[in-house]
């Protein structure tokens, strides 16, 4: 009778699909399920997932020449701009500033080989090169709260989450081009670069729907598999990640 309890109270192991569906039905209960099987790389179907989804998104994107070309003629006037300064500064010649956009500008041409080449390539190390920094990131961050949890565990969770991205991904590709312009699920849909200025837009692009859920359901998943307070979890969570946002946004914009 004993032995058929502790054989009934065992956890039942989740599937990868399962696991993928409780992160949009009860990401708790699955966070919480997760954590007791370690050893299980929950975070390689959905990391796949989203490098399919941003080659697809990137697939779409190279096909939009009108989307393709506003891009580029946006980052092409910033160079110029950027280089005309360098000139006035006297950090370069005009000559050396012409000789400079011209090489650039040949790697820009979004119908050249090394432009494709580089947006494919990017789709698919991206999403990887994005699990495992944040998971070390995190575990550092856990580690300074003496906390006890698994490495895999913290994979597993931010792996999960990516589900999310690619579905936000894949929305936000299929809007630009509805649009004609770059835009993600959220106030870029409103506010345009020409309204609320290049630098502003950018980081309101960065806030969208999808992104804000993705980190929510991190912080909701290092609660369950750390056993840290939902304050400290979501601290940390958003804490990095607005601190990310304002460096990439405002402080990187003072070099472009």
């Amino acid at each position: 009778m004993e032995e058929q309890n502790i054989i009934a109270e065992e956890p039942q192991e989740l599937s990868q699909m399962d696991a993928i569906s409780g992160v949009f039905t009860e990401p708790g209960n699955t966070f919480e399920t997760i954590m007791k099987f370690p050893k299980k790389n929950f975070w390689l179907l959905p990391v796949l997932i989203l490098v399919i989804t941003s080659v697809v998104s990137s697939f779409l994107f190279f096909s939009d020449a009108e989307l393709v070309g506003k891009m580029m003629d946006k980052q092409k006037t910033k160079l110029r701009e950027r280089m005309m300064e360098n000139v006035k500064q006297g950090k370069m010649s005009q000559e050396q500033a012409n000789d400079a956009i011209e090489k650039a500008e040949k790697f820009m041409d979004p119908n050249g080989l090394f432009f494709k080449i580089t947006g494919f390539a990017g789709a698919v190390v991206a999403p990887f090169i994005m699990l495992f920094v944040l998971a070390v990131i995190y575990m550092l961050m856990l580690k300074m709260f003496k906390v006890n949890f698994e490495f895999t565990n913290i994979l597993n969770v931010v792996g999960l989450a990516l589900t999310i991205s690619a579905v936000g991904g894949v929305l936000g590709i299929v809007l630009s081009i509805i649009m004609g312009d770059l835009t993600s699920v959220g106030l870029a849909l409103f506010l345009k670069a020409d309204v609320v200025g290049e630098t502003l837009h950018g980081l309101i692009m960065k806030l969208d729907v999808f992104s804000v859920w993705f980190y929510i359901l991190v912080a909701i998943g290092l609660v369950k598999v750390a056993k840290i307070k939902p304050a400290i979890s979501y601290s940390v969570v958003f804490g990095l990640w607005i601190a990310w946002l304002l460096l990439t946004t405002f402080v990187f914009s003072m070099f472009t």
